[in-house]
């Protein structure tokens, strides 16, 4: 087999898988459906917005599913899994399904759709279009458009954040088609430029300075504050014995200082003295 004929074969099994699971899933919310090929077994990942229908009473719904999975489209090791979606008024597969059903049991097109429209802006959606095509009311088909916001049709953002999806409604004048079109709330557009607000500025707060006088008592409040600390922390005599050691040793020492300072002012008015005495005995002479 080509490569060519492969992924022909597996997207149009694809296709099929998703067909029969929206009809089998109708009432659940079906929002499409992932498939994962393991070495061992092939995940299939549904998103629904009504997981316990999915699966059923006691998981009766979701082992027919496998069984109908494995028999009818030949996938081996098949294992179901479930994924409630988050918000589904984003969905544009489950706005397509609930449009579809309600035009089917008899609602205006028009009130269904403004309806959706509104609720799909209240989520957070840039925007929204609905497209609804066939004999609406009239004997020949016609189509009507309703948008909302703005929507991506071109270029990479069209592939990238909006999300589309149809949806058929059998009615007795034919069948009604519908498309819904809706751009995601996380969207950047890349002409689009928003501009930040300044961060606050702070204000300077005025400083106090201190007179020096309190600066002295500040600092010696901290000096008895930490010798405090330091008797507190010492629970040995010796250590104690120690600390007054060396306290005595520096009033003694401080004692001499004082002492040597005396010593050298009264030599400084000895000789100033005896300056004084020769200036004065000199004058004499003359």
């Amino acid at each position: 087999m080509s490569a060519i004929k492969y992924f022909i074969e597996q997207n149009t099994r694809t296709l099929k898988i998703d067909e029969f699971l929206t009809r089998e899933l109708n009432s659940a919310g079906y929002g499409g459906c992932e498939i994962r090929k393991m070495p061992m077994r092939t995940e299939i990942v549904i998103h629904a917005s009504r997981p316990g229908v999915v699966i059923g009473r006691r998981g009766s719904k979701i082992r027919e599913l496998t069984y109908i999975l494995e028999t009818e489209f030949g996938i081996e090791n098949v294992q179901v899994e479930v994924n409630e979606i988050d918000n589904p008024w984003l969905s544009a597969q489950v706005m397509a399904s609930r449009l579809a059903r309600q035009l089917e049991r008899g609602v205006r097109f028009r009130r269904m759709a403004y309806w959706v429209l509104r609720r799909v802006m209240r989520a957070g959606a840039i925007g929204c279009e609905i497209i609804v095509k066939g004999k609406l009311s009239s004997r020949r088909a016609r189509y009507q458009k309703f948008k909302q916001g703005t929507i991506a049709k071109t270029g990479q953002p069209a592939t990238t954040f909006v999300d589309e999806s149809d949806d058929i409604a059998v009615l007795k004048p034919g069948v009604i088609g519908i498309k819904v079109r809706i751009m995601r709330p996380e969207t950047k557009l890349p002409g689009v430029i928003t501009v930040k607000k300044p961060k606050p500025r702070k204000e300077p707060q005025p400083t106090l300075v201190k007179p020096p006088e309190e600066e002295e008592e500040e600092a010696e409040a901290a000096e008895e504050d930490e010798v405090e600390e330091t008797l507190e922390g010492i629970t040995d005599i010796d250590e104690l014995r120690e600390l007054e050691e060396l306290d005595g040793l520096e009033l003694i020492e401080e004692e001499e200082e004082v002492a040597e300072e005396s010593t050298e002012e009264s030599n400084e008015d000895e000789e100033s003295a005896e300056s004084a005495e020769s200036v004065e005995s000199d004058g004499g002479e003359e």
